[in-house]
């Protein structure tokens, strides 16, 4: 699995935090979690055996300040994948 985090400055508070997962070839993506700042912000179960995944997460994190995101993502043999990104 490959994972990606990007954040870009929200005009109003906080952070606009996008999240992508593409599997491998032979792979599919059966769950996907992601917290910032160790709250849990999305818990997705794909029904369809996705190869990619998307979402965007708006006005998230602390500004000025430390923000963490993680992402956890599993295939259909339960094989998980972690990313995690910081920044301030």
């Amino acid at each position: 699995m490959k994972i990606a985090i990007d954040h870009a400055k929200d005009t109003l508070v906080g952070w606009d935090i996008k999240v992508t997962v593409q599997a491998d070839t032979g792979e599919n993506i059966a769950n996907v979690e992601v917290r910032v700042n160790d709250f849990p912000e999305i818990s997705d179960a794909p029904s369809d055996g996705l190869n990619s995944w998307e979402q965007l997460i708006r006005q998230k994190g602390v500004f000025p300040g430390d923000n963490k995101v993680e992402v956890l993502v599993s295939d259909q043999n339960d094989k998980e994948t972690r990313a995690v990104q910081k920044w301030s």
